[in-house]
């Protein structure tokens, strides 16, 4: 089947159908733009400035045609586009792949030669995320290099044996554990923040969930407090 453009949509691809599915050209590549809004002042020139640094959500439309599907066959197809919350990758693209919140499409029209079209919009997070995620273990003290352009939300795996209060800093995030006597994660995800051992019980700890900002730092500080013997940073860099 056609595997040029190909999109894989929740690890579903356009070409593994029994039938052919010509994607059109991909979408150019396009950076969101951020959510600063300008606002007219009676008693000033010109405008004031509200920085706003967030992005707004990314719109990735297609092109797609279906080369006689029968019935059945093209009713199965069109379910991919009921998905929510997928992740959405491009063949043309090698490394990258977007977070999907959901897909539309306009009506399917077919024509004399009994080929299907449709276009089909991806309502995406402005971030194109690295396919691959990087783990970067810390046994001391150390320096996390940060890749990509986009604000990141790693996961943290800490072990050691503390009976007392210890901490462990990432950049100007510190971390304190009333006490470590198994591994616990720290997993960062703005959407499901959690702080848990292993075994899935909650833990005590005082500070924030943590975000490091790629594009306004090359890299950032890593401080591992008494008892811990490791830091592991699991970390799935994007460009913004």
């Amino acid at each position: 089947m056609i595997r040029q453009n190909a999109l894989t949509i929740d690890g579903v691809s356009t070409s593994s159908f029994p039938f052919k599915v010509i994607v059109e050209d991909s979408p150019s590549i396009t950076v969101s733009e951020s959510k600063t809004i300008l606002i007219e002042h009676q008693g000033l020139s010109g405008a004031v400035l509200q920085s706003n640094p967030h992005r707004s959500v990314m719109d990735l439309s297609y092109t797609l045609y279906l080369v006689k599907p029968s019935e059945e066959q093209l009713y199965s197809f069109l379910k991919l586009f009921l998905k929510e919350g997928f992740w959405l990758e491009n063949s043309s693209f090698k490394t990258t792949r977007w977070w999907c919140y959901k897909a539309s499409h306009t009506p399917v029209q077919k024509d004399k030669l009994g080929v299907y079209e449709t276009k089909v919009t991806f309502s995406c997070h402005p971030t194109k995320w690295f396919k691959s995620t990087s783990p970067q273990v810390f046994r001391i003290s150390g320096t996390l290099r940060c890749q990509g352009s986009a604000i990141a939300y790693p996961k943290i795996t800490i072990t050691g044996n503390s009976s007392s209060e210890t901490s462990f800093t990432i950049g100007d995030d510190v971390i304190r554990l009333e006490r470590l006597q198994e591994m616990v994660v720290m997993d960062n995800n703005p959407s499901q923040p959690s702080f848990k051992t292993q075994r899935g019980q909650l833990i005590k700890w005082a500070g924030d969930f943590i975000a490091i900002d790629a594009g306004k730092r090359d890299s950032v500080g890593v401080v591992l407090g008494p008892g811990i013997t490791s830091l592991t940073i699991e970390t799935n860099w994007g460009w913004a």
